[in-house]
């Protein structure tokens, strides 16, 4: 079976705007549709969604109950993991937007992942892997996470803390495809899929052969081909 869907569902304002092109134009409180669910709508037309914003902060239980309730049999989500587990640096500036006293080594502090941080993600999840719709969790690392042996133990102990889910692996970085090998059986002791990406690829960009790794487990991520303003 082949899904497709989008990274997210909720897009109201901007140049990228779904309001009026995806779904219906709304119009306010005499609309005939004010109570309109997008993502009921959206569940309609695909029978996946990547949620992206689990990536910015860990969805609660009491939300993915609601996920689960809105969307039919069938259906599957994928959560990106909180970016604490794939962005430290880029979680300690957003700590630093709010919490601008903070020491460094308070922030370091912070964005280290510890037993707590995992069990509160797991609890937003769960009721999404209860009711059977968890398509994976992707554990999205940036382009600069090269292949190095602590990052690569990193890796390790991030599949096996969260052994009891699908996931997939996004790595961006050539040092994980110019090792090949080795990287396909660290993922593969874990039956996680290693994300193809559609993509521009440059210098530095993984090299992949878009072919499975994993036997009835394929991610792909369409990132688009605009080379000019990558």
């Amino acid at each position: 079976m082949l899904r497709i869907g989008t990274s997210g569902w909720n897009y109201p304002a901007g140049r990228g705007t779904w309001n009026g092109l995806f779904y219906p134009v709304r119009k306010g409180r005499g609309s005939s549709i004010k109570d309109f669910d997008e993502l009921t709508w959206y569940a309609e037309h695909f029978d996946t969604v990547e949620v992206n914003s689990s990536f910015y902060g860990p969805p609660t239980a009491e939300t993915t109950r609601r996920w689960v309730q809105k969307t039919p049999r069938g259906f599957e989500f994928s959560l990106k993991l909180h970016q604490q587990f794939t962005h430290p640096e880029m979680f300690k500036r957003s700590a630093l937007a709010h919490l601008p006293e903070a020491s460094a080594s308070a922030l370091t502090e912070l964005a280290r992942v510890n037993e707590a941080d995992i069990g509160k993600f797991k609890s937003g999840v769960d009721p999404i892997a209860s009711a059977g719709k968890l398509g994976a969790l992707l554990a999205q690392f940036p382009a600069s996470f090269r292949d190095t042996p602590q990052n690569r133990a990193y890796l390790e102990c991030l599949l096996q803390t969260f052994r009891e889910y699908p996931i997939a692996v996004e790595l961006r970085h050539k040092t994980w495809s110019d090792e090949i090998g080795s990287t396909l059986e660290l993922l593969g002791a874990f039956s996680a899929a290693w994300v193809q990406i559609d993509e521009p690829k440059f210098q530095l960009s993984i090299r992949q052969n878009y072919l499975p790794n994993v036997k009835g487990f394929y991610y792909m991520r369409l990132h688009g081909r605009n080379a000019a303003q990558w």
